[in-house]
């Protein structure tokens, strides 16, 4: 599913995040990629930036700490596949640290009331 840019402002904190705003040449700048190598991660299927008006890329402050971690785990000699690999588990374990976190809260007002 593609993000499209919208006019709207985020609301909260996840959402401005999300929000796409970086073009690749800034991106490639804050991150010393060259933009090929940007491309070549979305081609792969790693990341999905934001396209403006269907052409130019718009990078959140998501995808760049996204690309942060591609980067690092490419630096390490991990292929695309152990990268894709890699980034999924991170958000398996992210969304069941949630879940154990919301089951706590759970079980400590159950206790309390």
């Amino acid at each position: 599913m593609k993000r499209r840019a919208t006019s709207q402002g985020p609301r909260t904190a996840a959402e401005h995040a999300q929000m796409p705003k970086y073009t690749i040449g800034v991106v490639s700048k804050l991150l010393s990629l060259p933009p090929q190598a940007l491309r070549r991660y979305e081609e792969a299927g790693l990341l999905e930036p934001a396209r403006q008006a269907g052409k130019n890329r718009l990078y959140s402050d998501q995808d760049i700490a996204a690309l942060e971690e591609i980067a690092e785990l490419s630096d390490l000699g991990v292929n695309v596949v152990g990268i894709r690999y890699i980034l999924q588990m991170r958000k398996e374990v992210r969304i069941l640290r949630q879940e154990i976190h919301e089951v706590r809260e759970r079980q400590r007002r159950a206790e309390e009331g």
